[in-house]
This record gives C-alpha cells, structure tokens and sequence, in this order.
C-alpha cells in the first residue's frame, strides 16, 4: 500500500512557507505520496503539483484588522480546509494528516478524521497563547488566551504525534499540559543546497548600491515581531549617529508591513530601508551575501524566548553575524556568533550594530564560526532525520 501524507498550513501559502515545504520535500524523498492545503495567493493555481507533491489551494483571506478580523480569516480558513481535507481523502486515501499552526484551532479537522483511521500530528511551530500576549497585548488571565489555552491543550489531546521547534517550546507546552502523544524536536534549520554563493553584486543593486554596509532582516512582518522596535533602532542610527552610509534590507510580509513602511516615513528613514518583499531561497541569498549582518529585533517576552526563530538559522548559514535580544534559544543557536542586547533596548540594539559595522574583522571572525556550526550541527538534513523518526515512530 502507498504511503500518503496530508499536510494543512494555513499561516503562509505553499511553498512560500519554508519549513512546511521542507518537510513535505523530506518525505516525499522517503517514499510518502504528499498532499497539501494551503491558503493561495491570486497569482497562484488552485491545484499545482511540484515535483511530486500536489498541492491544494483555496484563496487567501484578505488581511485581517484586530481580533474581529482573525475570527473571521480562521473561521474560513477552517472551512475551506475541512472541506479540501474530506474530499482529498475521499480522492486519495492517506494515512496520516500532519496539521502546522498558527493557529491551533484547527484540531477538530485531526479529530474527525482519525474516525476515518487517520492518524493526526500536530505541529506545533509557535506557541499560540504566549503570541497573542504579543500581538494584542492579551493578559495572562485573558479570555482569548484561556480558549488558546484549551485550543491547544485539546490539538495534544487529539494527536498521535506532537511536534515542536525547540527544547524550550517542548518544556513549556509539557509543563501546562498532560498527553499521552509522542513529542520530537524538529528544529528551524537551513537546506544547505538552497543557500547560493554565486548571487547579484551589490552595485547591481539599485535600491542598496550607494550604501557602504548592508544590515539584513528576514522574516514575517507581523505585530508580534519586533519591527517597531528595529526602526527605533534604524532612527538611532541614521538621525542620531548620522550614518547614512548603512542601509537595511527587510525582506518578508505580514500584517504589520503598512503600519512599518508609514512608520519608516515618519521617522525620515525610508530611503535608508529597503522592503524587498517575500524572498526564496535565491532571493534570501542574495541578500544575505552582500549584507554585513542579521538583524533579530523580536523583543524579550514569554512568547520570543521559547521560541526558536528561522532567521537565526538562516543569517548563520550564509555567514552573517547576529544582533538580537536577548532569547534563550536564539542564544544557544548562535552562540558567539551573536551579539546579545539586553532589556529590549533599541538604542542598546542601534549601538551593537554600529560597534559591529565598525569592525570587520570581528564579523567575519563571528560569521565564520556562525557558519561552521550552521554546517555541524543545525542543518535541515539533520531536521528531516528527526522528521522521519517521528513518522516510524506512526508505523511507517
């Protein structure tokens, strides 16, 4: 009998989110028929199958504005994904429905379909309540994080199989609650036959081709994620210390992308910031390999320091030393390849990137042992080893 997979993603459209697409490549390189639903762009086909993965998409909800919004974009996310879900396994029969947040919510889709022999995992890549904190500025006693309290504790009661990012994400979540499933660590790590040497020079750059130094930030451009605090940062360097000879390049996009880029405008540094957009991998190389160094703004708080972000795996992998707050898991990651900021001081953060552009020596010295440890011991080779274990561990 063939082995099928279905994976659902409802964060990110397919194959803009990496690690889903990661981990669809793994196993369909291990002998898994793959299918996928995710939310598509207008531009995207509402079938599309590539290389041997077929994916389903439904159309993207517009952005949403405030809690009322995400309801709404959940709710026919949910849906839409109920729906392609039936009818796929009514199409295809597969054996496993492997189910990615944000958002939690969608644990009632693995629940049904276990009646079915289904069996669900679920992959936990961030940790909803302590995001919303975050996002809204929801208390610790709030009603939203109660019910994501029970969201998620309901998607671990239901799972077969718990996947998680890091060992703080996995403490935390064992912590609050009791399951009987199965947790492996599969860590944010980079495909090195995706990070390209030979990319565009600089000088063909137009929008980065007059700056003497480039600063780099990669990633989604949501409230929760630090960008207000890194043109503080930006402002700092630019209109305080007058060097308008770094420019910065934010590649990525999300909810919070309009409010930044008016942001950017009223402090007077948009010409020095660059929004290139969603990047691929070709794309996220060449702008890394002209940059000078990776920036991490996503401030201290119960939801960044369990959390293993991409980016840090990413700056390390082609060389690039790391600004960043001070969070556990971005700290064991990077080690010496980082400069930590503490008490989420943006001036603090402004300064450590100065004193970096200003000796090179120490960056490439940082980089290259970013590098080497990419390489030894954060690669996604590594990761999908990790991956197929869970998935003997489900009979396969």
């Amino acid at each position: 009998m063939d082995k099928k997979i279905l994976f659902i993603v409802q964060n990110l459209p397919l194959p803009e989110d990496r690690r889903v697409f990661q981990e669809m490549e793994t196993m369909s390189k291990n002998g898994f028929m793959v299918f996928a639903i995710a939310p598509g762009k207008p531009d995207q086909k509402k079938t599309e199958t590539i290389g041997k993965m077929k994916i389903w998409r439904y159309r993207q909800a517009p952005p949403a504005a405030g809690l009322v919004g995400y309801v709404w974009e959940y709710a026919y996310s949910f849906s839409c994904s109920f729906y392609l879900a039936l009818k796929i396994y009514f199409q295809e029969k597969y054996q496993v429905i492997h189910i990615s947040n944000p958002p939690d919510f969608f644990f009632p889709i693995g629940a049904f379909m276990k009646l079915f022999g289904v069996k669900y995992v679920f992959d936990q890549h961030d940790l909803m309540p302590e995001m919303s904190e975050a996002k809204f500025g929801s208390g610790s006693k709030s009603l939203l994080r109660k019910m994501l309290l029970l969201s998620e504790k309901l998607a671990l009661k239901f799972c077969v199989v718990h996947i998680t990012t890091c060992e703080s994400g996995k403490c935390l979540v064992q912590k609050r609650s009791a399951f009987s499933a199965k947790t492996f660590i599969v860590r944010n790590a980079v495909d090195f036959s995706k990070v390209y040497s030979n990319t565009t020079p600089k000088k063909e750059i137009k929008e980065l081709s007059q700056f003497k130094h480039i600063c780099a930030y990669l990633g989604v451009m949501g409230f929760q994620d630090g960008l207000d605090k890194l043109l503080e940062s930006i402002s700092y360097i630019v209109n305080d210390k007058n060097r308008t000879d770094i420019g910065f390049v934010l590649m990525g996009d999300g909810d919070a992308l309009p409010e930044i880029k008016k942001t950017a405008l009223e402090y007077g540094i948009a010409d020095q910031v660059f929004f290139a957009g969603w990047a691929d991998s070709k794309m996220i190389s060449t702008y890394l390999n002209i940059s000078d160094l990776g920036l991490m703004p996503e401030p201290v708080n119960s939801y960044t320091v369990n959390s293993l972000h991409n980016k840090v795996m990413e700056y390390m992998a082609h060389g690039l030393p790391v600004v960043s707050y001070d969070l556990k898991e971005a700290r064991k990651s990077a080690g010496s390849a980082g400069v930590f900021v503490s008490g989420n001081d943006s001036i603090k953060f402004g300064q450590a990137v100065l004193e970096l552009i200003g000796n090179a020596g120490k960056r490439q010295e940082m980089g290259e042992t970013g590098r080497m440890a990419a390489k030894e011991n954060f690669t996604w080779e590594k990761s999908g080893q990790k991956l197929v274990e869970a998935y003997r561990y489900l009979g396969f």
